[in-house]
């Protein structure tokens, strides 16, 4: 609000008022900086976040159906000694639950534990300002997840298959979402072809994400079961558990291919089902009536010399 001076100053003009004494504050001008160097302010360029701000860690949970069950405790304890030192520098993702009544985390859940861990009392946080669906929050907390590289190879398995059951996506959409092969895709979604206790190797570090793709290339549990043991008790690198996945098939499509080749058709007349088998790949329908012709003539015969 003007003061009553300024009011005077603009009635009566500057002049004037300098003649009856009246004394204004000076008006700073701009800021003096060296030659050639532009004045500049820290609040240039410069926006603020209404969506940001820190929340008492107490008022945040985890969410139950995130993807990614395991944390490292050790990584857990580096992260923790790295906020005490250096405070939070990303916030955590998170989303108002009315049932709750609590701010659930969407992504940032290693950051927040590692929180709790350090002692904290409040988080930084960025805040979901509209409510979100279901697909949207699995999505949202899968492709945060699936970005990370220490995810877990059946975990990013269970990541990959979520997004394209929720989407209906393809492969090749669940890849170009995350920027990684369509290949990564194929081959981690080939993990969970797995029976549950070769999954589990998997998950558990005994076997690579690679072997296990060569593993689930085997038709069968049990053959599957057995390169796995193999594969743990011989220390098998991918190469050599695909050199043994080889020579598992070979033999059948060996046997395959020594297997002479024949031809079946099936007829059924006048309640009958009657199968004729060739010895070759091709058949024809002169071949199929020819045939019939000497069965025929055969049947005929044999009638004809019962009768004699």
């Amino acid at each position: 609000m003007s003061t009553k001076a300024e009011m005077l100053a603009a009635r009566l003009g500057g002049n004037m008022v300098e003649s009856l004494g009246v004394r204004l504050a000076a008006t700073p001008g701009p800021a003096e900086t060296p030659r050639g160097i532009p004045a500049t302010s820290p609040e240039d360029g410069r926006t603020r976040d209404r969506l940001a701000g820190h929340m008492e860690i107490d008022r945040v949970v985890p969410d139950p159906d995130q993807p990614r069950k395991f944390f490292s405790d050790e990584s857990i304890e580096h992260l923790a000694a790295s906020l005490k030192k250096t405070g939070q520098l990303q916030p955590i993702r998170v989303r108002w639950n009315e049932g709750l009544g609590k701010w659930v985390i969407i992504s940032g859940e290693r950051r927040y534990r590692a929180a709790q861990l350090a002692g904290l009392k409040t988080v930084s946080c960025s805040f979901a300002d509209k409510p979100l669906t279901e697909s949207e929050i699995r999505q949202e907390s899968l492709i945060e997840n699936l970005l990370r590289e220490d995810l877990r190879p059946i975990e990013a398995a269970n990541g990959y298959q979520q997004l394209m059951e929720m989407n209906g996506w393809t492969m090749q959409q669940v890849a170009d979402a995350l920027n990684v092969s369509k290949g990564a895709v194929s081959k981690a979604l080939s993990l969970l072809k797995l029976p549950e206790d070769v999954r589990e190797r998997v998950e558990q570090g005994e076997i690579t994400p690679s072997a296990g793709y060569e593993v689930s290339r085997l038709k069968g549990e049990s053959a599957q079961r057995e390169l796995a043991a193999r594969i743990v008790a011989e220390g098998l690198r991918r190469d050599e558990a695909g050199e043994a996945v080889g020579k598992t098939a070979r033999p059948k499509e060996k046997a395959a291919a020594e297997r002479p080749a024949s031809t079946t058709k099936v007829l059924h007349a006048g309640g009958a089902r009657v199968s004729i088998t060739w010895p070759k790949k091709t058949v024809r329908a002169a071949d199929v009536v020819r045939v019939l012709e000497e069965a025929l003539a055969q049947v005929r015969g044999h009638g004809e010399s019962e009768a004699a």
